[in-house]
């Protein structure tokens, strides 16, 4: 259904989500989408409202949020269904509506939607066979927790060799809270484009620099375990690749150059760091994971706990449309991202680490800047 046909209170409800506040106004909650977004999402949910009109139940005097029911949901699949679209066309067109509503009228109630966009996730077919290569990022985190404690911290006693281990396992860690493409990861330069600032290491890649053409800037997690494998990493692991004496602990943060350095003492290249995690991986955990699989093992793990945040995976995995996030990652569980990546990553490992180890970075602060958010 067009959007000139859509009822009054729809087109308006709509509109004011996409509406910029003044000075002292919020923003609508689609404000910051982009264009192609926007458009999917809106052409998504006049699907939607097609469907009831079809159905004889199109009310306009009935809130958008208050039309769904499981009843409806249930002969809009369906149709969907007879229409002969795929699994994962039919998830995105609910996950289309899901959107729609939630920016529409923030405080609705969509809990059956969630819960059926979940249930979709999960049934969705691959159009690759990746499922048996995902990893949840708990598992990934605490075997490379487990690589880095197995190599000794006296930098005296530490071998090429077992410098070059450590560094494996920590850059598939930092893989798992901040998966970014791997042409970014190999250009993290400290004090360029890796900075530590006001007490945080922050990661800023300008538009020129990524993929879709969006500035990337992020923190670390602040997690003591984190902290410390990063900081290990930077005093003793690098120096000794580099063959250069160890750092003192308050130095840490002025160092410069590349972050991954090979075992000839120079930056490591894009082949080399892409097959250095792979092999680290599959020796961890049974499977090469790959930097690009890494970030569907993200997605994945995320969709199947927190669907309403599909979006975000978008934003996080340096989508444009969101049409881009479910045709290449519904492996699995299929996927989703949290606007909040380490808060949903930190629930999801709460969850799968026996006796509540200590073993992932504090959720307080997400690693990504979330263009959606006021700032």
């Amino acid at each position: 259904m067009p959007f000139a046909a859509w009822p009054k209170t729809d087109q308006a409800l709509w509109q004011a989500a996409q509406q910029k506040g003044g000075i002292f106004e919020r923003d609508g909650a689609a404000a910051h989408w982009a264009e192609a977004t926007a458009k999917q999402v809106a052409k998504g949910y006049g699907k939607w409202l097609w469907a009831l009109q079809h159905f004889g139940s199109l009310d306009a005097a009935i809130a958008p949020a208050l039309r769904v029911t499981e009843d409806l949901l249930r002969r809009y699949v369906a149709q969907l269904q007879e229409q002969g679209l795929s699994s994962v066309s039919i998830t995105s067109r609910v996950t289309d509506l899901m959107e729609a509503l939630r920016v529409m009228d923030p405080k609705a109630d969509l809990t059956l939607l969630r819960s059926l966009v979940s249930t979709l996730h999960q049934r969705a077919q691959p159009s690759r066979n990746k499922a048996h290569r995902i990893k949840p990022p708990a598992e990934i985190w605490e075997a490379c927790i487990e690589e880095m404690g197995r190599i000794t911290t006296d930098p005296s006693l530490l071998s090429i060799a077992a410098a070059s281990r450590y560094r494996d396992a920590f850059a598939l860690a930092f893989l798992v809270w901040a998966p970014i493409r791997r042409r970014n990861l190999t250009a993290l330069n400290l004090g360029d484009t890796l900075c530590f600032k006001a007490g945080r290491w922050r990661v800023a890649f300008s538009a020129e620099a990524t993929k879709d053409k969006s500035p990337l800037t992020f923190a670390l997690p602040e997690d003591d375990a984190y902290g410390q494998a990063f900081e290990h990493y930077l005093m003793c692991i690098r120096p000794r690749l580099l063959r250069s004496p160890a750092i003192a602990n308050n130095a840490s943060s002025h160092q410069s150059g590349p972050l991954w350095i090979s075992t000839r003492g120079k930056a490591m290249t894009s082949h080399a760091l892409y097959y250095a995690i792979t092999r680290c991986s599959e020796r961890l955990l049974g499977a090469p994971l790959n930097p690009h699989l890494l970030r569907d093992c993200a997605a994945s793990a995320i969709t199947t706990a927190r669907p309403d945040h599909v979006l975000a995976a978008s934003r996080i995995l340096g989508h444009n449309q969101l049409s881009t996030t479910l045709k290449h990652y519904e492996q699995a569980s299929m996927l989703e991202a949290g606007a909040r990546l380490q808060e949903v990553l930190a629930e999801i490992q709460a969850r799968q680490t026996p006796n509540g180890l200590n073993a992932h970075p504090n959720p307080s602060s997400p690693p990504f800047f979330d263009p959606w958010e006021p700032h």
